[in-house]
């Protein structure tokens, strides 16, 4: 079974790292589709995207630990919710053949913030793409750091704003100028850290939890997840 693991990062808040190892077939099997999933769906062609889809609407299910499938859609900013239960907050993300599901269910009203989850599988590429992502105080943290910390460092910063990103849910933010990850802590496994959306008198700030795993294959997989602060 390549449930590869469920935490609880936060209160009241889960999250899930599955490894596709299935068809179609079998996610279809508990995953009922409205004819607007189904229409989504037919929009992907390559056969990994397709699973990748498929596999993280089923772990997110799973999550919600409820009887029947909630249906899921996406706002105008391609925003994951919940229509027939939008108390909950959640989110999804995809890296070469694993996916990640996120739910966070708070005993009171909509979270503040948002919420964001995020995982990537290291790749020797993500130093080429590292200026369009960190900004000058981040370069000062990775220099300050050992240098066998660095393409780990990379990934986390990486994921981060991808969690924010999902988390502002609005798009159109510069990851350099509009996002700040600080207050770092990493033991190489494990991790924890602040981080801020500041954008044209917006500012929130978020929880950040961090975790790399090796995988079955050895591959190795930074996962990120956030929760808006109050």
């Amino acid at each position: 079974m390549p449930l590869l693991l469920i935490t609880h990062p936060f209160p009241d808040a889960s999250f899930g790292l599955w490894q596709i190892a299935e068809s179609e077939d079998f996610f279809r099997v508990d995953l009922p589709l409205r004819i607007e999933e189904e229409a989504e769906l037919a929009q992907h062609h390559n056969p990994l995207r397709r699973l990748e889809w498929l596999a993280g609407r089923w772990l997110l299910h799973k999550l919600t630990d409820s009887p029947q499938r909630l249906p899921l859609a996406k706002d105008a900013f391609s925003k994951p919710f919940f229509p027939d239960n939008q108390h909950l907050a959640c989110s999804l993300s995809h890296s070469k053949g694993i996916v990640g599901a996120y739910i966070v269910a708070p005993p009171s009203p909509p979270i503040r913030g948002g919420v964001g989850c995020d995982i990537q599988v290291l790749t020797e590429k993500m130093p080429a793409i590292a200026h369009k992502f960190l900004n000058d105080s981040e370069k000062e943290f990775m220099e300050s750091r050992p240098l066998a910390e660095y393409l780990d460092l990379l990934h986390l910063f990486w994921t981060a704003k991808e969690c924010l990103y999902k988390a502002y849910g609005l798009k159109e933010l510069d990851f350099r100028k509009n996002m700040l990850v600080e207050k770092i802590l990493w033991d190489g496994q494990n991790g924890q850290a602040v981080g801020s959306v500041k954008k044209e008198g917006f500012l929130q700030n978020f929880q950040l939890i961090f975790s790399k795993i090796i995988l079955p294959d050895d591959r190795e997989i930074i996962t990120a997840v956030c929760l808006g602060e109050d």
